[in-house]
């Protein structure tokens, strides 16, 4: 029987350990009221992330800085956009292609450019993300599309990355989503292996 040895903890700093067992509790709630609605986008689950984001970025390493929400006043209308970049955000085109493809956005920038016939196809892939992203910034979050992607696990594995788990072996990357993650489905390492490798792309684990 496999054991849940936590060891996912001993990685990262006090308060990133607080922030995170938090995190577990609003993603419970949140993932199960999002999964009321198989068809709309999980506003809860991403706010929760969002917020976990911020309180990892903004609170000091010993925890001792205690994160108040901060009232934020509306900006001015903006002036009428006169490039593509200020019509769509390229961080949200990023966002919508990862949710709604495997692989990392970065990638298929390179593919398309390639001139490879898998480029045209992964230029489509982006076009229909820049849609996505044009309608969103126009029309409110009721336009994000329904993620096609393990949305939760990728989600997971970004925070895990923010924290400083990289190296943290795919055993040790299973007892951190068994810990977090509300989905409800036995995490296996060799799921979680393929997973990293397709998406992340980044610092390779230890075996």
């Amino acid at each position: 029987m496999r054991g849940n040895q936590h060891r996912w903890k001993l990685w990262v700093s006090d308060h990133a350990r607080c922030v995170l067992e938090e995190l577990a509790q609003r993603l419970k709630w949140a993932w199960q009221t999002d999964k009321k609605y198989p068809k709309s986008y999980p506003l809860n689950t991403d706010y929760a992330f969002a917020e976990v984001h911020s309180q990892l970025s903004e609170g000091s390493q010993d925890g001792s800085k205690i994160i108040q929400p901060q009232t934020v006043e509306l900006p001015c209308p903006p002036s009428p956009p006169k490039r593509l970049s200020e019509l769509v955000q390229e961080r949200t085109i990023k966002a919508v292609y990862e949710q709604q493809n495997d692989g990392s956005y970065e990638d298929a920038l390179k593919l398309a450019a390639s001139g490879e016939r898998k480029g045209s196809i992964a230029w489509r892939k982006i076009l229909h993300a820049v849609n996505a992203a044009y309608l969103i910034h126009s029309y409110g979050d009721e336009f994000i599309p329904t993620p096609r992607v393990q949305f939760l696990h990728r989600s997971l594995l970004k925070v895990s990355e923010e924290v400083g788990m990289n190296d943290q072996t795919h055993e040790g990357i299973v007892e951190f989503l068994d810990d977090l993650c509300p989905c409800g489905v036995r995490h296996e390492p060799e799921t979680i292996r393929k997973l990293r490798k397709r998406w992340t792309g980044r610092k390779r684990a230890k075996p």
